[in-house]
């Protein structure tokens, strides 16, 4: 047997398990559940499987999930909360009903028509013959580090999905409501509808709009941001505050506080036309989102996270090109990690 190889046999066992107690998970505790999907993840990890079949444990978990319950009015947040972590898949995934999967490229288009008919790029996926349509027939959008994705839903609005996001949306929205959930950062465009209003739905806010172009950033569940470029939003935060944002406004909700500010929305939406535009921003959050961006582990030390840089990065650049720019304007040092990755310091 190779070396630090885990037994197909062994795997397998704990993947029967683990879909045992998925199939039931209604009635079994959360521990529960998380123990056994930590079961399968350290198999996954010990490098016998690979990383391809890493990925397919982690969708396994979220498709079966996902799939198997009810839909609730609160089943797009409960599905977030559920959600498997994504960080171990490098392609992006398109999750239909029937728990069927289809993998995506870099900056592929996806399109549903008014009945739920998806294709991809203007192609019809191979699994799509199969596809269930339908109102309240959810998809999944699974967006990994260094790439992104855009989607156009039942209902026309546009959205683009940024770097290690997850989306879950209806295939067909209902005749009264058009709701979404978000983890991570999209960028959207609402197809203007005053009969039914449009929710965006994150871990800590709420975005209520019937037709609008606005940002929502929701990386962390207790610091997330909503953008609006024009028209008009309502914001309900889970503590029940509520504000109405006008254009060039942002509300920021962070540590259970709620604030609203005027801003250069650019600055905010801008990743959509591959730049990065920085104002007075600290090396810890420029490179962690430029590891976000590219997919590549950044590293610095404690001491440099603080400083402060400004300016334009062209993200149309190599990782090695921006980096560089980021290194001479912050007067900072860097090596280049072999196996991967980068190491900032002073």
């Amino acid at each position: 047997m190779a070396k630090n190889k885990i037994p197909k046999t062994e795997f397998d066992n704990e993947m029967k398990q683990f879909i045992s107690l998925v199939k039931k998970h209604e009635q079994v505790p959360d521990m529960e559940i998380e123990e056994a999907w930590a079961n399968v993840k350290e198999l996954s990890s010990a490098g016998s499987i690979g990383k391809d079949a890493a990925s397919i444990a982690i969708l396994f978990l979220i498709s079966i999930l996902y799939n198997n319950q009810p839909q609730e009015e609160s089943s797009f947040l409960t599905e977030l909360e559920k959600a498997a972590p994504i960080d171990s898949l490098n392609q992006i995934y398109l999750v239909l009903s029937k728990n069927q999967q289809v993998k995506l490229e870099n900056e592929a288009y996806v399109n549903y028509d008014k009945k739920g008919g998806v294709t991809v790029n203007n192609q019809t996926p191979e699994v799509a013959e199969d596809q269930a349509t339908g109102v309240n027939n959810l998809n999944h959008i699974i967006v990994p580090k260094g790439k992104r994705t855009h989607i156009t839903l039942s209902d026309g609005t546009k959205m683009y999905v940024n770097a290690a996001s997850h989306v879950i949306y209806p295939s067909v929205f209902s005749d009264d409501k058009r709701e979404i959930a978000v983890e991570g950062e999209v960028f959207l465009e609402v197809a203007h509808n005053p009969k039914v209003p449009f929710i965006v739905k994150t871990k800590g806010l709420d975005v209520k709009v019937l037709g609008t172009v606005f940002n929502v950033t929701a990386y962390e569940a207790d610091d997330i941001s909503v953008v609006l470029v024009n028209g008009r939003v309502e914001v309900n935060s889970s503590a029940k505050e509520k504000m109405i944002l006008n254009p060039s406004q942002m509300v920021n909700w962070k540590d259970g506080i709620m604030k609203k500010e005027k801003v250069d929305v650019t600055k905010y939406i801008c990743w959509k036309d591959n730049v990065m535009l920085l104002e007075l921003e600290t090396v810890s959050k420029v490179l962690d989102n430029l590891s976000r961006y590219y997919g590549v582990p950044i590293w610095y030390n404690k001491n440099i996270a603080n400083r402060k840089l400004s300016g334009k990065l062209d993200l149309c650049e190599s990782i090695d090109e921006v980096l560089e720019i980021v290194k001479v304007s912050a007067s900072l040092n860097v090596e280049k990690i072999n196996g991967g990755g980068y190491h900032f310091y002073e």
